[in-house]
């Protein structure tokens, strides 16, 4: 159901399954039938479909062009009778805006700035900040720094740079004006404590 290269196995944890498409529901919620999202870091799709399900246009993006054609592929976007398509995109790089057909009303972004290093994720964040429409808010997912003896030997090797509260918080402020962080520990999101919080969800407003 999920590939390994995610960091994600059913077979060996079926709970992260449920945990993962927890996060995508929260951000789902937060869309409606008008909006046009974007989604950095789509990896196999899953979520991308969730997404679709809850908005007017889904842009999907990874920077692995091998996952954006097996996206593709897997969920037949290519014949456009879907609300959602996939396209590769370094959200590291300078972003040509001329070549994006529109501005969004939504961005997400779950488990894609751990993968970077703090001046990289800043970067990511500016970025983010660009693709947006002037009343169009993020929603911005990442685990706790606090959290990190607790993790796998995979997520400390592929994770340059981790956050705790203050620390997200001030990645965000640099870009958006409204930031409201909730705690979530396995599939519940919340607004409890967040210092023990197994990882945050973050709605952010320019």
């Amino acid at each position: 159901m999920l590939n390994p290269a995610e960091g994600i196995s059913y077979k060996e944890n079926p709970l992260d399954f449920f945990i993962m498409l927890a996060r995508y529901k929260f951000a789902a919620r937060l869309l409606d039938e008008k909006m046009n999202a974007l989604e950095i870091g789509c990896g196999h799709g899953i979520g991308s479909l969730f997404l679709s399900k809850f908005c007017r246009l889904l842009c999907a993006t990874d920077i692995d062009a091998d996952l954006v054609k097996y996206c593709e592929n897997a969920y037949n976007t290519k014949d456009n009778s879907k609300n959602f398509y996939f396209k590769e995109l370094d959200i590291l790089k300078d972003i040509d805006l001329r070549a994006w057909p529109m501005q969004f009303d939504a961005v997400v972004a779950l488990d894609v700035i751990e993968h970077f290093t703090r001046a990289g994720a800043g970067i990511a964040m500016k970025n983010i900040g660009s693709f947006l429409n002037d009343r169009g808010f993020a929603v911005i997912g990442t685990p706790n720094k606090n959290s990190e003896r607790f993790a796998s030997d995979r997520r400390k090797k592929t994770h340059p740079f981790e956050y705790d509260i203050i620390g997200f918080k001030g990645l965000l402020k640099e870009q958006f004006e409204r930031v409201f962080v909730f705690s979530m520990t396995d599939e519940v999101i919340s607004t409890s404590f967040s210092e023990m919080a197994w990882y945050f969800m973050a709605l952010c407003f320019r």
